[in-house]
């Protein structure tokens, strides 16, 4: 595998930050969604407010969700025509939009 050409890394620096701001949000929220579910465990029944389960339950679950909506994203633009594709007999890469293909 070839290594990444300047500015391919990351797409834009931009893009490097972003990266790093969902994954925080996504660790807090399996972190928060956890110590609500924790919380729920540990209270006894009459100290613990009816909401608990369900907003610890929506916070594990955001990770999941995000990961499934990037998966059919991608699945749905691979699909378009601005991907390269490799020929079905091997050799280099061309894309759909070259002159020659």
């Amino acid at each position: 595998m070839a290594p990444p050409q300047q500015g391919e890394q990351c797409g834009r620096p931009a893009g490097c930050v972003l990266v790093w701001v969902v994954t925080v949000l996504l660790l807090l929220a399996v972190l928060g969604g956890g110590g609500c579910l924790v919380a729920y465990v540990v209270l006894p029944p009459a100290e613990s407010p009816a909401w608990i389960p369900a907003v610890g339950l929506s916070l594990v679950a955001l990770p999941w969700a995000f990961w499934l909506v990037t998966c059919v994203y991608r699945c749905v633009t691979t699909r378009s025509g601005d991907r390269a594709v490799a020929p079905a007999g091997g050799g280099s890469i061309v894309s759909r939009n070259s002159p020659g293909s």
